[in-house]
């Protein structure tokens, strides 16, 4: 089961006149990695804000926002922070006076920066409210999930058509390497004959040599191991197992190593082609792997 590393979810709720707003966007990351913005009476909440999230994201880029309207609740639990209050005060009106702006800044103008606001002296939010923030962070990442499987839906679709190109081009070079093997050893018996014609050699000794040398280009272990790789590849994308873009790339590594092996023990030109339009659809695989959670 695939789930796409990029998402957006997002969910509202009205507790006691006070609105709450949350907005969840993912991209791209090898870990999760958190950005939280919210009212600064909430920043000390980032930890708790982070292990919530991890029942449901294992990893990615989060960005997520918290919006609280002003309100009674609000007020009996926040008050202004005086000194920021003149801070954006004396910035409005410096940027305002640059710009060459009429109208005076008011409190109005002052508020719209969402950090004046202070919680109460024990630097805790109150339990109802928060509560009610962390069910409003539970709906927007269900919210964004739903929008993760549908993304990865359509992903696997392609991943899985890469696959059965991938394994097209395996019969190919299994068709190719039947009759490859044999004719590039008749072409060595000959040479090494004409090489020995004057010479007298052991005719048994030299079927060893040859036989050994077939072994080397021989490629039907590396087409065992990458059907093998394929078969993993397919069954994870399509079984019910979450979290599975590390090893979608692990799987997709090996791939890519079966199909150096094969290209450096080939010398037929239809064989080097066909490796390399494999490489050119792993390269596709790996792209699309990035964002696979």
């Amino acid at each position: 089961m695939i789930f796409s590393m990029t998402g957006f979810g997002k969910a509202e709720k009205i507790i006691d006149g006070t609105t709450i707003a949350i907005e969840v966007r993912t991209l791209n990351s090898r870990y999760l990695d958190l950005v939280f913005k919210a009212p600064r009476a909430f920043l000390y909440k980032e930890n708790e804000i982070k292990e919530f999230i991890k029942r449901k994201i294992e990893r990615g880029k989060i960005t997520l926002t918290l919006t609280i309207e002003s309100s009674n609740l609000l007020l009996t639990n926040f008050t202004l922070d005086q000194n920021l209050v003149k801070q954006y005060t004396a910035m409005l009106r410096e940027a305002s006076s640059k710009a060459g702006l009429s109208g005076e800044v008011t409190l109005d103008h002052v508020l719209k920066f969402s950090d004046v606001f202070m919680s109460n002296a024990n630097g805790e939010t109150d339990d109802a409210l928060w509560k009610a923030v962390l069910a409003c962070v539970d709906q927007a990442l269900d919210e964004l999930n739903v929008m993760r499987r549908a993304e990865g839906m359509e992903m696997a679709k392609d991943l899985l058509s890469r696959l059965k190109e991938i394994e097209s081009n395996l019969d190919k070079i299994e068709a190719l390497s039947k009759t490859a093997v044999p004719e590039e050893l008749e072409k060595l018996r000959e040479r090494i004959k004409k090489l020995l014609e004057k010479t007298d050699f052991d005719p048994q000794r030299l079927e060893m040599e040859l036989a050994v040398i077939a072994d080397k280009v021989d490629i039907t272990e590396e087409l065992v191991r990458f059907r093998s790789h394929n078969k993993m590849f397919a069954d994870l994308i399509n079984g019910q197992q979450q979290q599975i873009g590390r090893k979608l790339n692990f799987i997709t590594q090996e791939m890519g190593r079966e199909t150096n092996t094969m290209g450096s023990k080939s010398s037929q030109s239809d064989v080097i082609h066909t490796v390399v339009a494999i490489k050119e659809e792993l390269e596709k695989l790996r792209e699309q792997i990035q964002n696979v959670e």
